[in-house]
C-alpha cells in the first residue's frame, strides 16, 4: 500500500526532486501540531527546507509555530462552514476572497529547515482581469504582477533568495478566488498540512474532483494521510458501518485525484471523558478504530493504529497528566510536547516500513 511513496524517497538520492505529503485532518492537527515535528524529522533525513501548504487566513495562526502569518480584509469559508454561496472550496477546503483594503504577510519562523523563504507560490482562479501586488523584506517598494484568467486552477510562482518576508495585496477584488500559498526550497520532504476543525472526513465530498486533480498536477503527490474520527466519536455509540461505508467512497473517489500517491489512514486517538468521577477511554473509541482499521482493508491502503501508539486504553488520562503535559485538559488534543511523541511513532513506523521497501526491491545502497 505505501510503495509509491517509498519508491519517490528512494529515488531522492538517484534525482533530487520535491516529494510532497497531503495531511488532511481536523484541529487534532491544526497549528502544526503533530505536523510541525513529523515535517522536521522527515526533512531532517531526506531533505527540503520550507513549511509547505499554509492557507490564506487561519484562525490558529496565533499559535502555529512554523510561520509567522498575518492578515485583514478577508472573506473566508470553509466546508464546515459554508458561510459564502459563493465559495469554490479549494484543495484544503477553504476558499478565500479577497475585500477592498485586503493583505497578507508570511514570515519565516527561526525554526530549522524554516528560516527562510526561496520559492513562494499561490494557488487561485481568477475569472477577470486581476493583478498581486507583492512586497519583500518589509520593503514599501511594491512589484506588481498579472494574474491569469481562466476557470481553471492556477499557480502563480517567485523564486528569490533568502526572502524574510512577503506581503501580498490582490485587485480588483470580486474576480478572484485564492486558496493558499506554499513555501519550498529544493529538493526534499514536504508536508501541506490540510486540518479543517470539525471535519469528519465525510466534508471532503465539498471539493470538486477536478479542483484536486488539478492541484495534483502542481503538487504531485506521493503521500496522502488521513487523520479523522473524532468529530464523528459520540459516549456509548459503537455502530460506525455509516461511517464506514461513506469513508470508503470518499478515500475512492480521492486516489483517482491522487494516482500518483499512497494512501495511509491513522486511527482515532484516545480520547476520555469523565464517567464515574473519573477521566477514561470513551466507550466508542475502540469502535471507531475498528471502524477506520474496516475502511482501510476495503480501499486497500495502508492503516496506522494512534491508539495504540498512545499506550491504549486510558492513555490520553496518561497524556494530560504526564510531567510535562503532553495533551490538554480537554483530555482531546495534543499539546506541541505530545505531538512531537507521537509524530515521533509515526516517523519511526514510516522509516521501518521504508527500510524493508529498500530491502524487497533492493534499492537499498
Amino acid at each position: 500500500a505505501m510503495y509509491k511513496f517509498h519508491k519517490a524517497l528512494a529515488d531522492i538520492a538517484k534525482k533530487p526532486r520535491a516529494v510532497r505529503i497531503a495531511f488532511y485532518g481536523d484541529s487534532f492537527i491544526e497549528g502544526d501540531i503533530f505536523c510541525g515535528s513529523f515535517r522536521d524529522s522527515l526533512q531532517s533525513i531526506f531533505g527540503g527546507k520550507g513549511v509547505g501548504f499554509v492557507p490564506i487566513t487561519s484562525g490558529v495562526a496565533g499559535f502555529r509555530n512554523t510561520i509567522k502569518h498575518s492578515f485583514n480584509n478577508w472573506r473566508s469559508s470553509n466546508l464546515i462552514s459554508r458561510t459564502d454561496s459563493t465559495a469554490e472550496y479549494g484543495p484544503a477546503g477553504y476558499c478565500f476572497v479577497p475585500l477592498a483594503g485586503n493583505w497578507v504577510e508570511y514570515r519565516p519562523s527561526r525554526k530549522r529547515f524554516l528560516r527562510e523563504f526561496n520559492t513562494v507560490k499561490l494557488y487561485y482562479k481568477n475569472y477577470e482581469e486581476a493583478a498581486v501586488r507583492f512586497s519583500l523584506n518589509h520593503d514599501t517598494t511594491q512589484r506588481m504582477m498579472p494574474l491569469k484568467k481562466s476557470t481553471q486552477l492556477q499557480e502563480w510562482a517567485y523564486r528569490g533568495r533568502k526572502i524574510k518576508s512577503i506581503r501580498f495585496t490582490f485587485e480588483p477584488f470580486d474576480s478572484l478566488r485564492l486558496f493558499g500559498a506554499s513555501f519550498e526550497d529544493g529538493p526534499g520532504v514536504y508536508v501541506d498540512n490540510f486540518s479543517l476543525r470539525g471535519n469528519s472526513g465525510i466534508s471532503l465530498t465539498g471539493i470538486r474532483r477536478s479542483m484536486l486533480t488539478q492541484f495534483n498536477s502542481y503538487r504531485s503527490y506521493k503521500l496522502v494521510i488521513l487523520q479523522f474520527g473524532l468529530n464523528m466519536v459520540v459516549e456509548d455509540s459503537l455502530n460506525y458501518r455509516a461511517y464506514v461505508r461513506r469513508m470508503v467512497k470518499v478515500i475512492n473517489n480521492m486516489k483517482k485525484s491522487f494516482p500518483q500517491a499512497s494512501f495511509l489512514l491513522m486511527s482515532v486517538s484516545d480520547r476520555s471523558s469523565n464517567s464515574r468521577g473519573r477521566f477514561e477511554t470513551m466507550n466508542a473509541i475502540p469502535a471507531m478504530r475498528n471502524a477506520q482499521r474496516m475502511i482501510a482493508q476495503e480501499t486497500g491502503i495502508a492503516f496506522w493504529d494512534m491508539f495504540e501508539a498512545m499506550g491504549g486504553e486510558n492513555s490520553m488520562v496518561r497524556f494530560v497528566t504526564s510531567k510535562p503535559a503532553l495533551a490538554a485538559k480537554d483530555y482531546t488534543h495534543l499539546n506541541f510536547h505530545g505531538g512531537k511523541k507521537l509524530a515521533g511513532s509515526l516517523v519511526k513506523s514510516l522509516l521501518y516500513n521504508h527500510e524493508r521497501h529498500l530491502e524487497k526491491y533492493g534499492e537499498k545502497n
